[in-house]
């Protein structure tokens, strides 16, 4: 091995070299198959999209998401990374996996065209204190377990409830997120022969690959506050703008008022809501 350095498989660069890389898309699809329950011929093209939540309001807030998947009929597959925990993470993922439905629909489409969304969030602490099992999958169901829709699908995993002892195929996976050194790679890798791959990519990553996407998101950040800082000003000038021409409907009511114009012309007129004009209309007689 020419690389004795150590990077995380729980590394945001790491983790999305592994998984999130059309040409590793073999790791996901393994990782995938001790998951879900999908048709394998649905695994026949897997692609990997790009990441980036749209908007539907001008100043709605956007989004970029770990790790975004399209199997053959459509299924959108969404895998994010929580290494810390976070305020308002349920909000936050139930945000996303909405996103994922309402982007897929253009002005015009049917419904009918909406593809389900798989949502799996892999977390390393504990998200659901209320559960004990480090797995937990979530849907539209009534009290009586029959589903509303299947249209979307929440898979928790929670890495630090992982037990010691292997339970399921599933388990190595888990088990190869968590290695803390170059030592329980080659542990697994000797055990387990379907994380050979996976694996054989983690341990080829350099520091020197991880200072590189570092900076590159550094530099990203920047541009982002930059131009965040522009909207500010953006909005500002055009909330000032906005507040200058009330001032002057305001205006206008009052000479209105004064010259004895009734209520529904003064409303016609300047377009200020009746509560605005009947309080002008009070304060003046």
């Amino acid at each position: 091995m020419k690389n004795n350095n150590f990077v995380s498989p729980l590394d945001d660069y790491a983790f999305k070299q592994i998984f999130g890389e059309q040409q590793n898309i073999g790791n996901t699809r393994a990782f995938l198959k001790t998951l879900l329950d999908v048709p394998e011929e649905e695994y026949g093209r897997l692609t990997v999209v790009s990441p980036n939540l749209g908007s539907i309001f001008k100043k709605g807030k956007k989004g970029i998401v770990d790790i975004k998947l399209t199997t053959k009929s459509g299924k959108i597959i969404h895998i994010e990374l929580q290494v810390e925990k976070r305020k308002n993470l349920r909000n936050r993922i139930t945000y996303y996996i909405t996103k994922h439905v309402s982007d897929q629909l253009k002005w015009g489409d049917d419904y009918d065209k909406l593809h389900q969304v798989i949502s799996i969030i892999i977390c390393d602490h504990n998200l659901l204190e209320e559960e004990y099992y480090y797995h937990n999958e979530y849907g539209m169901k009534n009290d009586k377990n029959h589903y509303f829709t299947k249209l979307i699908k929440l898979i928790i995993l929670e890495l630090p409830k992982l037990p010691e002892t292997e339970d399921g195929v599933l388990w190595p996976w888990l088990k190869f997120l968590k290695c803390k050194k170059k030592e329980d790679y080659e542990m697994l890798a000797k055990k387990y022969p379907e994380l050979e791959k996976p694996i054989h990519c983690a341990r080829k990553m350099s520091w020197l690959d991880k200072w590189r996407d570092i900076q590159f998101h550094r530099n990203l950040a920047k541009v982002d506050e930059r131009m965040l800082h522009e909207q500010i000003k953006d909005d500002a000038r055009a909330e000032g703008l906005a507040e200058g021409r009330a001032d002057e409907k305001i205006m206008i009511a009052k000479n209105l008022f004064a010259e004895g114009s009734s209520l529904e012309f003064v409303q016609k007129i300047t377009g200020l809501p009746l509560d605005k004009i009947n309080a002008l209309s009070a304060a003046i007689f």
